[in-house]
């Protein structure tokens, strides 16, 4: 008499992702490797360095004389330039980089033929803001302010304080993933490139436009931060958290619009 045979569920192997995560790990390393196996690994960080310290060395190196008596000193001066320059730059890389990561695979039909694997439409937006995010955070940001940290420090003859300094950068990490989460947002939500790469931009050079007219606008998203990330590192007092709690805000709630959207997205 044979015995009966009973079928058993198949688990998933551990570690597999699965429901609305479902092939992020894959996704993940597909979008990871832009950053590590391009020109982007040398080449990102390279340009943001260039750009973000290479502004410092003129207080710091070039025209110290000039900013020695102006400006607060070299080192005022340059702490100011880094975190100002950094907090519009590191912003306006993100729109560029994100304004095609969505809308741009919509329109080619990859991101159809994408999901059309075992791919659930989360993890293809997930995957996507996560690369972005780790990507532009290291090289935008970290390196930068590692690099301007210890210039400064060298300039004033004794380290900085190191939490201060730490503190000041994550602020200008928060103003980054602002934009990218609302330049993916609208990646999502338009169908125009023009119009995903204009609208962050316009809030980018408009907000002190905004300011100006109504003080308060500058308790509700990002358009501050650089001023308040420069205090900071200076050894300031920290304002207000307002802006810190409406940017973070902002983010997770502009990601949390375009997963509801390309959810419901026909491709």
């Amino acid at each position: 008499m044979t015995r009966p045979v009973f079928a058993t569920k198949r688990r998933p192997a551990a570690g597999a992702a699965t429901g609305r995560l479902r092939g992020f790990g894959n996704l993940w390393r597909q979008e990871a490797a832009a950053w590590t196996r391009t020109r982007a690994r040398w080449l990102q960080p390279l340009l943001w360095v260039g750009l973000l310290n290479g502004l410092m060395t003129f207080p710091l190196v070039f025209m110290r004389d000039l900013f020695a008596s102006e400006f607060g000193g070299p080192a005022v001066a340059a702490t100011d330039m880094f975190f100002s320059l950094a907090a519009l730059a590191t912003a306006a890389g993100a729109i560029l980089l994100a304004h095609g990561a969505i809308l741009g695979e919509r329109q080619q039909g990859t991101a159809a033929w994408v999901l059309s694997k075992p791919v659930a439409r989360t993890a293809f937006v997930l995957a996507k803001f996560a690369a972005l995010s780790v990507g532009l955070l290291l090289t935008a940001v970290t390196l930068p302010a590692a690099i301007a940290y210890a210039l400064l420090s060298f300039e004033g003859g004794a380290p900085l304080a190191v939490g201060r300094f730490a503190a000041a950068a994550g602020i200008l990490a928060l103003s980054l993933t602002w934009y990218l989460a609302l330049t993916v947002m609208l990646g999502t939500l338009l169908d125009a490139r023009a119009a995903v790469l204009a609208i962050p931009l316009a809030s980018l050079v408009g907000g002190d436009v905004l300011i100006a007219a109504w003080g308060g606008f500058g308790m509700l998203g990002p358009w501050v931060l650089g001023r308040a990330a420069s205090l900071l590192a200076q050894g300031g007092p920290l304002l207000s958290a307002w802006p810190l709690v409406a940017t973070a805000v902002g983010a997770v709630s502009f990601v949390g619009v375009a997963l509801w959207r390309f959810e419901r997205q026909e491709l």
